[in-house]
């Protein structure tokens, strides 16, 4: 897993200061709240050698030890004389305009319950570009038609990569089976449940702008799977735990036991 970079921290902490009464949070909340929300593993999870952190909470420390979000003037540190509590982040305009060019695949990263080394690496790729980065959404495609209104573009793309990915999934029989526990909507519920299925993302899939998004799909049919809609909730049943394919069948298998 790479190591994480301040940078890859920005955009999550802006949308914790978005939501934030006031739109301000100190170093100390940011920093229980960001563990909390991105999970670090690996090195970035283990003791450092200041006040007791870990080597995530001490790069959150180095948000205002190097004044990254005052110099990208995405935030203001407040002291006393500012009013605000002394020691605490404020979203500033140009922060929130940033935010609400990239809230789309930060809704996406943080509401879909990635693992955190997958979620952490999408906040750092995108940190990386200067390029539009577009999602493909699966919470859209689940009940299909209730969110287009909404968010078109993104349910059209996705649509299309859940369509890929029922086709590359379906037997040469025409028949599509969920990945986990092997049920078959069509051999439950006859004609009527023949071609369903639920597409759950094992991780992030989204493009940068130019990107070519028939390639996108090809290229992301590896990091996505077939599922019923039981093994998808409990899939996602826990935000801080998102279970693996491998640690699902270990719950069926534990129960035909």
């Amino acid at each position: 897993m790479a190591r994480l970079a301040e940078m890859d921290l920005v955009l999550p902490t802006l949308f914790l200061l978005n939501n934030a009464t006031e739109k301000t949070l100190t170093t100390t909340e940011l920093k229980y709240h960001l563990e909390k929300l991105l999970k670090p593993m690996g090195k970035d999870a283990k003791s450092g050698t200041v006040r007791k952190d870990s080597l995530f909470t001490q790069k959150v420390r180095n948000l205002k030890s190097h004044n990254k979000l005052e110099k990208l003037g995405y935030a203001i540190y407040n002291t006393k004389k500012l009013g605000k509590q002394s020691g605490s982040f404020t979203l500033s305009d140009e922060g929130q305009k940033y935010l609400e060019e990239k809230i789309d695949i930060v809704n996406y990263l943080l509401n879909n319950n990635f693992a955190s080394a997958d979620t952490l690496s999408a906040f750092s790729d995108i940190s990386k570009s200067d390029k539009q980065t577009e999602t493909f959404d699966e919470n859209l495609t689940i009940n299909e038609g209730t969110l287009t209104m909404v968010k078109t573009k993104v349910y059209k793309r996705s649509s299309k990569l859940r369509q890929h990915a029922i086709n590359y999934y379906t037997s040469s029989e025409g028949r599509v089976k969920c990945k986990v526990c092997c049920f078959d909507f069509e051999d439950f519920y006859g004609e009527y449940g023949k071609g369903f299925i639920e597409i759950h993302h094992q991780k992030p899939v989204f493009q940068f702008d130019g990107d070519d998004t028939l390639k996108t799909i090809k290229d992301a049919l590896e990091n996505v799977i077939p599922v019923c809609s039981n093994c998808h909730r409990m899939i996602h049943r826990s935000r801080l735990n998102t279970l693996s394919l491998n640690e699902i069948r270990v719950f069926i298998d534990n129960a035909k036991k």
